[in-house]
Parts: structure tokens; C-alpha cells; sequence
């Protein structure tokens, strides 16, 4: 008997699954927010994608630990009340797809 459950093949998916977490839906609704209106900062997401702030600056914190999208300044430079603008990592956001694909065997 299998003493856990986890297919044998989930090894190729842990990679791109580890990066988008629990809140997969609001950082791909990020990442797509991005790509549709381009650079953006924090509150124009909020309003944009219909999410409360916090919300969505918890995800943009996991967006960049997994480098998957850059602010502007980095956040370690920011200075108080200045706000960051956030675009998408592209090739990032493109070698995570191309591993969803190989894990799921669509490429």
C-alpha cells in the first residue's frame, strides 16, 4: 500500500507548483494583469483585478522571491512613501510555462 499520495511523476511539477503556491490564481491574475496593462504599481492591481491590497501585496512579495516578476526600484532601495512599479520577469514566466507543459506532457 502507498504510504502517500503523490504520483510518481509529480517530480517534473514540484518545481512550478512550489513557485505559484497556494494563491495560484491570484498571481497568475497578476502576471496576466501585467502582460495586458504593462508596468503597474501595487494599488493599480488592487483596483484593476478587483483584490484587497494586502491581498494582492502578499502575492507580489511570492512573485518576487520566485523571480517571476521585477519592481522598479528593487524593493531593498525604496525609500518611505515611495511606491515600486512591477512588470513580469517574461523569460522567467516563459520557463515556467514550457515546465507546466513537460510535466503535464502537453510539449
Amino acid at each position: 500500500m502507498a504510504k502517500r499520495a503523490r504520483p510518481a511523476t509529480s517530480t517534473e511539477l514540484e518545481g512550478p507548483l512550489r513557485v505559484l503556491g497556494v494563491g495560484s490564481m491570484v498571481s497568475m491574475s497578476i502576471i496576466g494583469y501585467l502582460r495586458d496593462h504593462g508596468p503597474s504599481k501595487r494599488g493599480e492591481l488592487a483596483n484593476g483585478l478587483d483584490l484587497l491590497p494586502v491581498t494582492v501585496a502578499k502575492a507580489l512579495n511570492e512573485l518576487l522571491a520566485a523571480d517571476l516578476i521585477r519592481s522598479d526600484p528593487p524593493l531593498s532601495e525604496l525609500r518611505r512613501g515611495q511606491g515600486a512599479t512591477y512588470r513580469v520577469n517574461n523569460p522567467a514566466v516563459t520557463d515556467l510555462y514550457i515546465q507546466f507543459g513537460q510535466g503535464l506532457r502537453e510539449l
